[in-house]
C-alpha cells in the first residue's frame, strides 16, 4: 500500500500559516459573521414592512389575511394585548398603531353577532366559569379551550366594552387604542354557544414605511460593518 508523506519542509510552513490566525483576527471574523446574520434579519423585517405598506393597505389600513376560528363554547376571546407597556411594548403603543379595525364575518350562522373590546380584567370576570376558546396565536389560528359550565349573559348588556358592534352579517369594529391590557371578544348576540367566523385585523400604521426604512438602513450598516471586519481579518492574514 502506498503511503503519502508530508515533506518535512511543509510542516513549519503549515504551523506558520496557522499561527497567523491571532485571537484578534478570529474575534473579528466571529463578530463580523454575527453582524452579517443580524443584518439579514433586519433587512428582511424592513423589506416586509415596506411590502406590507405597499400591498396590504385596505382603505388606509395595513390589513392581515382572513383567518378562521370556531368554538363550541360561548365566546372567542383573544389573549390580553398589552399596549404601551415597558420594554418592547413601544412597538404596540397607541401612537404607533393609530386606529385599529377588526372585521368579523360569520361562516355558519345568520344569527346576530357581537364583537367587543374590553379591559382584560373585565373580560376575565365576565367569562369566568364560562366555556370559551382563547386565540393564542391569530396568525397560525392556534386556540386553547377553557372549560366551564356557567351560563353567560348577553354581551350587549355589559357596560365595560370600550368599543362594540352588534348585528347580522359581517361586523366591523373601529377603535382608537389606549394604553392598557385589552381583550377582543366575539360572541353570538344572545350569548348562546357555538361560533364560527372569519376575521382580519387592520391598523392605520402611518409610521410603517419609516419603520421599514429604519430597519433597512440599520441592516445595511450592520452588513457593511460585518463584511469589513471579516474581510479585514482575511486580508491581515494574507499579508502577514
Amino acid at each position: 500500500m502506498t503511503q503519502s508523506h508530508v515533506p518535512p519542509a511543509a510542516l513549519p510552513a503549515a504551523a506558520a500559516d496557522f499561527s497567523r490566525w491571532t485571537g484578534d483576527r478570529i474575534t473579528a471574523v466571529v463578530i463580523g459573521s454575527l453582524l452579517v446574520l443580524l443584518s439579514l434579519v433586519l433587512l428582511g423585517v424592513g423589506g416586509m414592512a415596506l411590502w406590507a405598506d405597499r400591498t396590504q393597505r385596505d382603505a388606509g389600513y395595513a390589513t392581515s389575511d382572513v383567518h378562521d376560528f370556531s368554538t363550541e363554547g360561548s365566546a372567542l376571546a383573544t389573549e390580553p394585548t398589552d399596549l404601551g407597556s415597558a420594554g418592547v411594548g413601544w412597538l404596540y403603543s397607541p401612537g404607533l398603531l393609530g386606529k385599529v379595525r377588526i372585521r368579523v364575518t360569520p361562516t355558519s350562522s345568520s344569527s346576530p353577532l357581537f364583537v367587543g373590546i374590553g379591559r382584560s380584567s373585565d373580560v376575565d370576570r365576565y367569562l369566568s366559569g364560562v366555556q370559551h376558546s382563547v386565540i393564542t396565536d391569530f396568525w397560525t389560528e392556534k386556540m386553547d379551550t377553557v372549560a366551564g359550565s356557567a351560563s353567560v349573559s348577553r354581551p350587549g348588556r355589559q357596560s365595560f366594552w370600550v368599543a362594540s358592534d352588534t348585528g347580522v352579517g359581517a361586523r366591523t369594529l373601529n377603535w382608537d387604542p389606549n394604553d392598557g391590557s385589552w381583550t377582543v371578544v366575539v360572541m353570538n348576540a344572545d350569548g348562546r354557544p357555538g361560533i364560527s367566523v372569519g376575521a382580519d385585523l387592520g391598523a392605520r400604521v402611518r409610521a410603517l414605511p419609516w419603520i421599514g426604512l429604519g430597519f433597512l438602513v440599520v441592516g445595511v450598516i450592520f452588513l457593511a460593518g460585518g463584511a469589513l471586519l471579516a474581510v479585514g481579518a482575511f486580508r491581515g492574514r494574507s499579508h502577514v
